[in-house]
């Protein structure tokens, strides 16, 4: 595989914005990237990896508490910011999609509260300021689309359904605060500073964990083809 894609991209952020396309395809269908092992749709196996049954149970225990009690108030707010009942549905359940997957590292349901309140205002600052990117990103053609990005970042793969299963895959290695870190910056499209923010580190901590990250899902994908 190449080190550079042909368009001058650096590779690193070609390939951060093809996984950013297939985490959002995942969540677009998530019945649709059943694993053939059973354990669940792609973008929750990403938020869980390689933890413990047990563990993952509490997270999600924790994350449903959270969602419960924060729901109400996350629409009624959305719907005022955006305008739209509809639109701010999407946010919230995206929203809860994009926590479920970073899997942050927290223990308590007031924590995730305020993780899925960072992550919605996130999304609604999105809908003011990229409303054309983020429809372009969401509503055009998947294969089409993943198939451009993949060539971009140099991978030359026919078979787009393959490659979305390679990366899948590649992902639910990384170790968890690499896996977060990547999922906030090319799912959510954070800059670095926003991704260190909502993970409560520094800049340069958030940037070398997505680096590290991209870097194993690159060996990954080398190994593999």
């Amino acid at each position: 595989m190449n080190s550079l894609p042909e368009s001058g991209l650096p590779a690193e952020t070609a390939l951060t914005a093809l996984l950013g396309a297939v985490l959002a395809d995942c969540a677009r269908d998530p019945l649709s990237w059943l694993a053939q092992d059973a354990h669940g749709p792609a973008v929750i196996r990403i938020g869980r990896g390689s933890a413990p049954a047990r563990q993952a149970d509490r997270f999600d225990d924790l994350l449903l508490e959270a969602f419960d009690s924060a729901s109400d108030m996350l629409l009624a707010w959305a719907t005022r910011q955006v305008g739209s009942r509809t639109d701010a549905e999407d946010i919230v359940q995206t929203a809860l999609m994009r926590v479920y997957a970073a899997r942050p590292e927290v223990t308590t349901a007031d924590q995730l509260r305020a993780y899925l309140w960072t992550v919605a205002k996130n999304l609604v600052r999105d809908a003011w300021r990229r409303a054309a990117t983020d429809r372009e990103r969401f509503d055009s053609d998947g294969d089409e689309r993943i198939a451009l990005l993949a060539d971009r970042a140099g991978l030359n793969m026919d078979d787009i359904v393959v490659l979305r299963q390679m990366l899948i895959s590649a992902l639910d290695t990384l170790p968890p605060r690499e896996r977060e870190a990547v999922v906030l910056r090319a799912y959510e499209g954070n800059t670095y500073a926003e991704t260190a923010r909502i993970m409560g580190v520094a800049t340069g901590t958030a940037k070398g964990y997505v680096h590290d990250a991209l870097q194993r899902v690159r060996v990954q994908l080398d190994l593999i083809a």
